[in-house]
């Protein structure tokens, strides 16, 4: 299996910090005590973390759409760095990581938009970077008060909406014959990938999970991370989404 690490990094790195930055920016914007700073930060250390690796890839500036989501990546990291201070730069932040996951989904999609393996990333990406920002947005760690009257964290519903989502979407994908050759060709890999099907179970794991309660809700981020970090491994390695194609390179 040849996998394109630098791509995963850059990806789960930046989508995490695109969904910090999405629910950071919601309690900011109805909170009146203020209490992200941490998630900021974390944020900004996440978009630094995916820029450098998107260099690494790169050898410096993408092109095409990768060139995009490494802007996008940038005033990222600055929006929220500066939001640590100053959250109404919050939604710059998030506007930025936003145009970065959709170049990223963009740059994954090996031949028409509008057909099925053209969509598969938007969804993926989407999924992943809900489930990311909202198991890591609901830690006490990361700002959020510590209220034993609320058995589950504050962000429980969208977590399980997009883990569902991701859950089903991911577990249909490599089981059904699609007329779509290159949706086809991926589907052919995913299913023998074990590192696709760990992700795919683990987000079911993080769904019950989010039903025990707060307890359990430093292991929900730890296995949605661990989820997305297999399913993204699994994506980009031997398959056409992933750009590798046995010897042709299909990414724009």
């Amino acid at each position: 299996m040849i996998t394109q690490w630098s791509l995963v990094i850059f990806t789960v790195f930046s989508q995490l910090a695109t969904g910090l930055a999405l629910f950071s920016w919601w309690k900011d914007s109805r909170d009146h005590e203020r209490h992200t700073r941490a998630a900021w930060k974390l944020a900004a250390v996440c978009a630094l973390a995916a820029l450098i690796a998107s260099a690494v890839d790169a050898c410096g500036l993408a092109q095409g759409p990768l060139l995009t989501a490494q802007t996008g990546c940038l005033l990222l990291f600055a929006g929220a760095a500066a939001a640590v201070r100053k959250p109404v730069c919050g939604l710059v932040a998030l506007l930025a990581g936003t145009i970065c996951v959709l170049s990223q989904a963009l740059a994954a999609v090996p031949g028409s938009l509008l057909s099925v393996s053209g969509v598969f990333p938007f969804a993926l990406f989407l999924f992943c970077t809900i489930a990311l920002g909202a198991s890591f947005s609901q830690l006490v760690r990361l700002g959020e008060p510590e209220d034993p009257a609320v058995r589950c964290g504050r962000f429980a519903l969208p977590l399980r909406v997009s883990l569902w989502l991701m859950l089903i979407l991911t577990a249909l994908a490599p089981c059904i014959v699609w007329d779509d050759p290159f949706m086809r060709r991926s589907a052919f890999f995913w299913m023998q990938t074990q590192l696709y099907w760990m992700g795919v179970i683990f987000s079911g794991v993080v769904i019950g999970l989010a039903h025990m309660g707060r307890v359990t809700l430093n292991v929900q981020a730890l296995v949605a991370f661990v989820s997305v970090f297999g399913l993204r491994t699994a994506f980009y390695a031997d398959s056409v989404h992933g750009a590798i194609d046995l010897s042709t390179l299909y990414m724009h």
